[in-house]
């Protein structure tokens, strides 16, 4: 038997669309992304989604990799401050997401943490470090400053 039009179940009008709310990355045109807490929110006729990046206090830690700390390059096993961040919330269009990955809260908050840009102030170095000089790089990327000393010498010796 052939279906007509009117055997077709109709929409509601009041449907109840699909919402997403939980911890994730949203990664945005623009080679942007954000990361927080995700809600959907209606404005009128426009879905949006709100992510919520929670702030951070000022902390301390241990440095698991080298990083650049005070302006210098410094080894990993450092004991580090953060200084804290503020919360920040933002609304993305769906028409401007490229992706959304849906994670935990523990990871979310280590991927913030990560991808945090304050500024990291020295705080500790190990003994064993200290007496290596921890390797602090004055002359990062600046491989003629060497040479300039070694120079130096050879003409204080020629005199």
């Amino acid at each position: 038997m052939e279906k007509r039009w009117e055997d077709y179940p109709t929409g509601d009008v009041n449907q109840h669309q699909a919402q997403f709310n939980g911890w994730a990355k949203v990664e945005v045109m623009g080679h942007q992304s954000h990361i927080g807490y995700v809600r959907t929110e209606a404005y009128g006729q426009a879905v949006l989604f709100r992510i919520d990046t929670p702030e951070l206090p000022e902390r301390e830690y241990i440095l698991e990799e080298p990083e650049y700390v005070d302006g210098r390059w410094t080894k990993a096993g450092v004991k580090v401050k953060r200084l804290a961040t503020r919360g920040v919330s933002v609304l993305v269009g769906a028409g401007s997401i490229y992706r959304i990955v849906p994670c935990t809260e523990a990871a979310a908050m280590k991927a913030i943490e990560s991808n945090g840009r304050s500024e990291l102030k020295l705080v500790s170095v190990p003994a064993l470090a200290a007496a290596d000089e921890l390797e602090i790089d004055d002359d990062a990327g600046n491989p003629d400053q060497d040479n300039e000393d070694e120079d130096d010498e050879d003409e204080a010796e020629a005199s």
